[in-house]
């Protein structure tokens, strides 16, 4: 059986190496100034040089976001990208912008050319338009079901992606001008202040100082606010679809995001290999992928437009986790590892962790559980009680539990 190919995000070096260490077959990242996504979620050439090396080493892919609005004054630098970067082996190159495919393929035809959801590709034909253009896969329209990624995949010819995880955004495909009209932000040149999930209220023009509920919960109204996408309990109807790639959304989000998205869906893909037949959805990875920051979950529009239920695609803006993150390992020697901090834990406290090995096992169960902190020694070479955020802590735990690089500290929060 083939399975299709897992493609995690990956804001920066640390996050693509946890993404590679969980499980991911492949990783994409942006360039800086090019993709949809800030500077700061993005990687300069010497950058791109160590990522392109990190992939590569442990035999997987990685493809790069050119993917942002273009305009006229985009063209030159993009241009100067592609020279300065033409001694590096990305395994493709993600475009919306048919001049901006131009420009890369008259340079260096020896790219493969992704065609970014931003096209809004969503029928057979389209696919096969970006096919005789040069392109070797597209990333379906977000409006697609599934049903329709299968006839596409079937028939364009052409390598289909279809996103299966992560946030979702209230405009088609993405493309929308709230952010640019009221900031100044273009959410299209990657950097969309999120408007469409600010506290909005409807007024009708005959009824001044009178508001009316869009959609209504027990809680709040909410207007644009979209669910976030989960597919992990349909692996099957992906795996047998015949879609190339399962991506996940997410290179703003943290490095806890990208490592326990990743184990959970290489998990589920792989125990589909193992026994299609007897395939069940663990609950276990909905209890994992509630561990992390999201907004409600629901299936977009993968079985059609929600028709009796359009509230289904909407939510509250606030995020929700069931865990908050403590820290990630950078180094371990001898029973000893070096955390990251990020929320401060003390001596004595029994924490959960989740860590790469075992990811691709038959069980969640064998990369996770709790271990209880021993000792912790402060960035000034001193014993502590108590870490501090912010900083590194050397860290022992009393059962002499060794974890390796890439795992990650959590604490589940009392509800």
């Amino acid at each position: 059986m083939t399975l299709p190919e897992l493609l995690l995000p990956a804001g920066n070096l640390a996050k693509l190496r946890t993404a590679l260490a969980y499980g991911a077959d492949a990783v994409y990242v942006g360039a800086a100034g090019l993709s949809m996504r800030p500077d700061e979620a993005a990687f300069t050439v010497d950058q791109l040089g160590e990522a392109v090396d990190s992939a590569h080493r442990v035999g997987r892919r990685i493809y790069v976001a050119l993917n942002t609005l273009m305009f006229d004054g985009d063209l030159d630098p993009l241009r100067t990208w592609v020279e300065e970067t033409r001694a590096l082996a990305m395994d493709a190159v993600i475009v919306s912008d048919p001049g901006g495919m131009t420009a890369i393929r008259e340079r260096r035809p020896d790219l493969n050319i992704h065609v970014s959801t931003q096209a809004s590709t969503a029928n057979s034909g389209t696919a096969a338009f970006w096919k005789s253009a040069g392109a070797s896969r597209v990333v379906l329209a977000r409006e697609c079901s599934l049903d329709a990624a299968k006839t596409i995949a079937g028939t364009s010819g052409v390598d289909v992606e279809v996103f299966v995880h992560g946030a979702m955004c209230v405009a088609v495909s993405g493309r929308c001008l709230l952010s640019a009209h009221m900031c100044g932000q273009s959410g299209n040149r990657g950097a969309c202040k999120h408007s469409c999930r600010w506290e909005w209220e409807l007024t009708e023009r005959k009824r001044p100082g009178e508001t009316f509920s869009v959609l209504q919960t027990e809680r709040e109204t909410v207007f644009f606010g979209s669910t976030d996408l989960c597919l992990v309990e349909h692996i099957p109807l992906l795996v047998q679809s015949g879609v190339r790639a399962l991506k996940v959304e997410g290179r703003m989000k943290s490095e806890y995001y990208v490592a326990n998205v990743a184990r959970v869906y290489r998990n589920a893909l792989d125990r589909y290999a193992c026994d299609p037949a007897g395939f069940v959805v663990d609950p276990g990875w909905l209890a994992e992928l509630e561990a992390v920051s999201h907004r409600s979950y629901g299936t977009g529009f993968a079985f059609g437009y929600p028709n009796g239920q359009p509230e289904s695609i909407q939510t509250h803006n606030a995020p929700e986790s069931t865990c908050d993150v403590l820290g990630y390992v950078v180094e371990a020697t001898d029973g000893r590892h070096t955390i990251d901090v990020k929320n401060p834990f003390t001596v004595g406290e029994t924490v959960e962790w989740i860590a790469p090995s075992g990811a691709a096992s038959g069980s969640l169960a064998d990369s996770q559980g709790t271990v209880t902190v021993a000792e912790i020694i402060g960035d000034n070479g001193k014993p502590r009680e108590r870490s501090h955020c912010g900083t590194r802590a050397t860290v022992s735990f009393t059962d002499g539990h060794r974890f390796p690089l890439y795992s990650c500290l959590r604490r589940r929060r009392v509800v």
